[in-house]
């Protein structure tokens, strides 16, 4: 129940800390950067991400039509799974591709706190 790893909320907690340092590290404000940048998907990882991202809607109306709100946990940790792939592969803070991964680093961290919000927890910044 209280793993890192795998399928469990403490997990999915860890995963928005970790992506709120990120952000913290950069130290870039991210909403000035989505008003003159665009996220540009040239790493495969990139696009998954990317992808995972864009199914929250999917999930959401998976999860209203079957009343199941075990299709949002399995949304949500599909996100974080593609976050940490992602994450492993493309370098964020430092990258020539700084600006564009943050902005995707920013959308992740925005899906993943809706999700959050609607199974009632609240997203951690530290841990």
């Amino acid at each position: 129940m209280l793993d890192l790893k795998g399928d469990t909320a403490v997990y999915l907690l860890y995963a928005h800390a970790r992506i709120a340092s990120i952000v913290r590290k950069a130290g870039r404000d991210v909403a000035a950067l989505a008003r003159t940048e665009a996220i540009v998907l040239a790493h495969d990882d990139e696009v998954a991400l990317a992808l995972a991202v864009a199914r929250l809607p999917e999930a959401v109306e998976d999860c209203l039509a079957d009343l199941s709100p075990n299709r949002l946990t399995e949304y949500v940790y599909g996100l974080t799974d593609a976050f940490t792939t992602f994450y492993g592969s493309c370098k964020v803070v430092g990258a020539p591709e700084e600006a564009s991964r943050l902005l995707l680093v920013e959308a992740t961290a925005v899906a993943l706190r809706a999700v959050l919000g609607l199974l009632g927890l609240a997203p951690l910044y530290r841990i």
